[in-house]
């Protein structure tokens, strides 16, 4: 986190967080409402199968200096908390999709282990693996 001499103004705090809108600025607001009145819905949801309003406008880049519009995102708000925490390297839980399946590209579902346990046993036709012929016999 940057240090900010005590005393500073919230422009000098902004400058130095980057920053050339101010978020409370009349400039921001008019951009952060055309935004989200271009793309009502969470980019992020969208792409889980889900329709959620979006709330807040990220930039894509992380840089809070670049206020381009293909730069910025509408996100709901849990999505923007998300991929803040993300971005700080904090362990994110990344939920599944409407069919089940994890969005996280480094779950081990989605990254072919299901594939290869799914795929025939050499020794049958099926699935699942035959019983052992060298079974204990319980006495």
């Amino acid at each position: 986190m940057l240090k900010v001499p005590r005393g500073a103004t919230l422009r000098d705090k902004q400058q130095a967080n980057g920053r050339t809108l101010a978020l409370n600025g009349a400039a921001w607001g008019r951009l952060r409402r055309f935004v989200l009145s271009s793309a009502p819905l969470c980019s992020h949801c969208i792409e889980r199968g889900l329709t959620t309003v979006a709330t807040d406008v990220d930039h894509r880049d992380n840089n809070p200096s670049n206020n381009d519009l293909t730069n910025l995102v509408p996100l709901c708000h849990e999505c923007h908390s998300r991929k803040t925490a993300r971005d700080m390297g904090k362990r994110v839980a990344t939920g599944c999709n409407t069919e089940g399946m994890p969005l996280d590209p480094a779950h081990p579902w989605n990254a072919g282990t299901v594939a290869r346990l799914m795929e025939k046993s050499p020794a049958t036709d099926g699935a699942e693996p035959t019983r052992s012929t060298h079974a204990h016999r319980r006495t």
